[in-house]
């Protein structure tokens, strides 16, 4: 380009001297750069106006403004010797890292550019250490995120999320996400940040010259990452036997059983050559009026893939963004368009971003931020086990001998719009009438955005006033066809709509102080007051039946009256917060908070209460003379106590009064509620502890930071049963106390770094914890059978009788029920992980992640259910073939009672056995025992270890060389090569443990694609 002039120049270590090899040398607000050679040399061509930015890890970033200047010399301080990182932490505040006495973890926008997920929290797994994020394969599905095994906060340019909505902040507008582990990280926020938070800053317009951004990231789900496999030996029906009648299920159609005859059986007496029996797609003989047979042949081999389609993922976004030192803006414009594998679902997510900052006076600055986001679809994919869920109806509970495909034309001819066309039209769904006519539609318009006044009055000396909005409005409409089934009651034709509004606003303003108050002691502190208001109103109307079928309205109505329902919520919180930071010698480091609130959502005796927290970081490595490869080395320490504002999720559960009832014949009727509250309740609170260190290693390469905590939660409210003669069922007391405690692992590195290759890599392990420590008087155990010290995680279910061999006890060739529930395992996993690589070769760059789980139990409903259903290949065997014969010569494993009895005590210790046993002999018919037991015995009642590691997410980028762009309006470019979910490794079959528990989801996808990145 004219005007570009060659600049050159030498890179060093401030205190040594020393040349530093393989510092990155960017042109600022650019893609631009090159780095250092050995000797620390580097050369760059660039416009008089441009800005270098030179950063080296374990140093502070230094900017150079490049002016006619064309020779450099450039010191860089080592991050242990000046102020070190920033990280944002609660309200938004800026902090040296090394100032923190608690755990914090950065994760930067810019890799949220490229390879895109469905929502940008699900970008953060198995990036960050104790941060367990269990995604679903389902469109339009959240994520399970937990943080140290709580929900944290969302909190967005330093205003709470309270709704939680990770689908309406764009990947492309965020900045940097901090996440605050623990409740001394989030204090600040009082009852909300009780459990940590999640910190998501956006970006805004930085001082350069006038910047256009492109980013486009296509990808296409093309094939199944982990997909049920399916017998395909037999067909519809029960016992070896099918004919169809009506499609209604009895008879000789097997009751929906897929224990009917073999497929392609060979049978030289038919037409066809194959066993032939009446099926739905049989023609009428107009002679006998009867239908005709038709061969029983796998024709739906691969019914799976040919009803998935290939999916959709599609994010566009432009931005613009400008700044000076007395003003800056940035516009961004996003959508993301995602193609359901589910015919006829998808999912838009468009959102207009507007910020800017003005700074009148060096003592004045004015920031704002407003965003508006718009999700819409006509129709998601209904999730769980049932008959709204496809797989329901397309894999467990549908025989091979039907083709999908066939399936395409959904209405019975001549019952068009009245009557689906199905094998089963009594208790399964056509998976494509599902798809086309029973719609759930979704129309969220949000609206979100913050105002930030500071203004500094004398040195050091600064008011601030902060003000955040959340809105939102949400439209659904369900439609619901006639002829529908849910679990065999026939629908008349439904139509629901149910409109949501919500707005919360939060005001503070307070006062600032950051100033020396000596010559090696620094002061921060501040004083505020915070006001937050929530108001949300839900109507929901929905008719009884529809007169015309299709007719999709209110005054369709069938019934005699609309069917509707509404609710009201209005909470608020008054706060009084502040915070001391202490700094002596950039070394010794001490944070105090406090926050005071006062909450409409508790009885008035115990609706205000105060949350203090204290922190301290040491920089050992200033006062103790470390070997020569310890570069840095810090301790940490922290305390925090918060409690929580509410008795569960509703704001009114502090009041007793009367309940909705039932309406009946349009008159409605109250009730009294079930539960008394306890008159001295008190809110429940967690006390929480952490200590930590933080290490750099060998000139800065390699870093190290390790965190144990544990928090102990008590106060908590549990419901303890009451004599009927009081007039309820329970009463409502505070009781059980729990300990939560955890180990977190961060290994960053930089193995091998130089002038053409750099790899970077980093490391995260947590495992987490959660013990019943006491139990309140009157217990011994909680409802989920955890008795005092064990894990909360221990899951217990109903399993057979066993001897002390460990073997199945049998009567009549069917195995005992134990009259007592038994732990089958724990839930958490032992440890979760992520590893990250980004390997650089000169304009090259390779980045993937891998991470997944070790150790913890799940069940898996898929599993058991297609044991049931008779679609598992394990039921392919000559059992099977005898029981359709008529034969029973299945023996199970186990053993039999001859003599003898078994005594309990109350708890289900066996105090008395006098049994005699035998191995079980009897024989039963094989069909049978597995509708029976789903092959419980011999698959661990289907309960599985969920160890899984998962190839989450890898790009290849190749960055344009500047000189190539010369003649172009593009400052930079890069294309890229993307993908999520590549591979994966599990012993459970048929599924994808990553969500954690398995209702019947959709099968992972695998994405593939390519990104496309341009500034000009």
């Amino acid at each position: 380009m004219i005007g570009q002039v060659q600049r050159t120049g030498v890179v060093k270590d401030q205190t040594t001297g020393e040349a530093l090899i393989g510092v990155t040398v960017a042109i600022k607000g650019t893609s631009e750069g090159t780095m250092t050679d050995v000797d620390g040399n580097f050369s760059i061509v660039t416009l008089d106006h441009s800005e270098l930015e030179f950063s080296y890890i374990g140093y502070q970033n230094v900017v150079v403004k490049v002016g006619v200047q064309t020779v450099f010399t450039i010191a860089l301080h080592s991050e242990s010797q000046g102020l070190g990182e920033v990280v944002i932490t609660a309200l938004g505040i800026k902090k040296e890292k090394q100032a923190l006495g608690y755990a914090v973890q950065d994760f930067d926008g810019k890799n949220l550019e490229k390879v895109k997920e469905s929502n940008a929290i699900s970008s953060l797994t198995g990036k960050v250490a104790g941060l367990n994020i269990k995604n679903s394969g389902d469109l339009f599905q959240n994520p399970d995120v937990s943080l140290r095994g709580a929900k944290p906060l969302i909190v967005i340019d330093g205003i709470p999320d309270r709704t939680a909505d990770i689908w309406r902040v764009n990947s492309d507008d965020i900045e940097n996400i901090s996440v605050l582990k623990g409740a001394t990280a989030s204090a600040l926020y009082g009852s909300v940040g009780r459990s940590g938070a999640i910190m998501i800053t956006t970006k805004k317009g930085k001082e350069g010259r006038l910047t256009v951004s492109v980013n486009n990231s296509t990808m296409f789900q093309t094939s199944f990452l982990r997909v049920p496999n399916r017998q395909t030996t037999y067909g519809n029906g029960n016992q070896g036997k099918y004919a169809y009648i009506d499609g209604t299920g009895g008879g000789t159609e097997g009751g929906g059983w897929i224990w009917g005859p073999k497929l392609d059986q060979v049978d030289p007496s038919t037409a066809s050559g194959y066993f032939e029996t009446p099926q739905y797609n049989s023609e009428i003989d107009p002679a006998t009026g009867q239908l005709i047979p038709l061969p029983f042949l796998s024709r739906g081999k691969n019914n799976v893939e040919n009803f998935f389609r290939t999916g959709l993922i599609q994010s566009n976004n432009v931005s613009i963004d400008w700044g000076s030192n007395k003003a800056s803006f940035r516009i961004s414009l996003s959508n993301q368009y995602q193609k359901g594998i589910v015919p006829n679902t998808d999912l838009n997510n468009t959102s207009f971003a507007l910020g800017g900052s003005l700074t009148p006076t060096d003592k004045f600055t004015i920031s704002s931020n407003l965003t508006y986001n718009r999700q819409f679809t006509d129709n998601f994919p209904e999730v769980g086990y049932g008959p709204t869920n496809y797989l329901y109806n397309l894999l467990l509970w549908t025989g091979t001998d039907v083709d999908i495909r066939d399936l395409k034309d959904y209405w019975r001819p001549g019952q068009e719009g009245v009557q689906q066309r199905h094998y089963n039209i009594s208790y399964y769904n056509n998976p494509y009438f599902q798809a086309y006519e029973y719609l759930r539609g979704y129309n969220k318009n949000n609206l979100f955005g913050n105002f930030n006044l500071n203004y500094e009055f004398a040195p050091g000396i600064s008011f601030k006033s902060i003000g955040g909005i959340n809105y939102y409005g949400l439209d659904r409409t369900y439609k619901e066809p006639k002829s529908y089934i849910g679990y065999g009651a026939k629908s008349r034709g439904n139509y629901t709509i149910e409109g949501e509004n919500y707005f919360d606003i939060t005001t503070d303003f307070g006062f600032r102080v950051d100033r020396d108050i000596l010559s090696r002691l620094r002061l921060t502190g501040e004083i505020a007051y915070s006001r937050y208001r929530r108001n949300w109103n839900k109507l929901t109307s929905a008719t009884d039946g529809l007169n015309i079928a299709g007719y999709y309205n209110l005054a369709n109505n069938a019934g005699p009256t609309i069917i509707s329902s509404n609710r009201e919520e209005k909470e608020g919180i008054n706060s009084f917060y502040g915070f001391v930071d202490l700094a002596f010698d950039q070394t010794y480091f001490l944070s105090l908070t406090g926050r005071n609130d006062k909450v409409s959502t508790l009885p008035t005796a115990a609706n205000s209460f105060f949350y203090p927290s204290v922190a301290s970081s040491i920089v050992v490595s200033n006062i103790v003379s470390m070997p020569s490869w310890i570069d840095f080395a810090k301790i940490r320490g922290s305390w925090a106590r918060v409690s929580e504002g509410r008795i569960g999720s509703n704001p009114y559960n502090h009041i007793q009064g009367y309940e909705q009832g039932t309406t009946w014949d349009g008159i409605p009727s109250t009730y009294f509620g079930n539960s008394l509250l306890s008159s001295n309740l008190k809110p429940e609170t967690s006390d929480t502890w952490e200590i930590g260190t933080y290490m750099r290693f060998f000139k800065n390469r390699f870093s190290f930071d390790i965190a144990y905590y544990q928090t102990k939660d008590f106060n908590n409210l549990i419901y303890m049963p009451l004599s009927l003669g009081t007039g309820y069922e329970n009463n409502l007391i505070n009781g059980d106390e729990f300990k939560r405690k955890g180990l977190e692992i961060v290994l960053e590195g930089s193995p091998i770094k130089n002038e053409n290759f750099e790899w970077n890599a980093a490391i995260n392990l947590s495992t987490y914890r959660k013990y019943l420590t006491e139990l309140a008087e009157g217990r011994t155990q909680t409802d989920k059978y955890i008795k005092k010290g064990d894990r909360v995680d221990g899951m217990y279910i109903t399993k057979y009788q066993y001897d002390k061999e460990g073997n199945v006890i049998y009567e009549n060739g069917y195995p005992v029920a134990d009259p007592y529930s038994r732990f089958i395992g724990h839930s958490d996993a032992d440890w979760t992980f992520g590893l990250t690589n980004t390997l650089k070769y000169k304009n090259v760059v390779l980045s993937f992640t891998f991470d997944g789980r070790i150790g913890g139990m799940m069940f898996s409903q898929t599993n058991q259910k297609m044991w049931w259903g008779g679609v598992d290949p394990g039921t392919v065997n000559q059992f099977r073939d005898d029981a359709n014969n008529g034969l029973n010569t299945y023996i199970a494993k186990g053993v039999k009672v001859v003599s003898g009895q078994v005594e309990y005590d109350s708890n289900g210790n066996i105090v008395s056995d006098t049994r005699v046993f035998e191995a079980n002999d009897v024989a039963v018919n094989y069909n049978a025992f597995m509708q029976t037991t789903s092959n419980n015995a011999e698959k661990n009642y289907h309960y599985y270890k969920q160890d899984f590691i998962k190839l989450r997410d890898l790009s290849l980028t190749y960055q344009l060389q500047p000189k190539l762009l010369e003649k172009t309006a593009f400052s930079s470019m890069s294309f890229s090569l993307i993908g999520t979910n590549l591979w994966m490794a599990s012993k459970i079959k048929n599924i994808d443990p990553d969500s954690g528990k398995d209702a019947l989801q959709t099968p992972t996808m695998r994405s593939i694609g390519f990104n496309i990145n341009a500034k000009f």
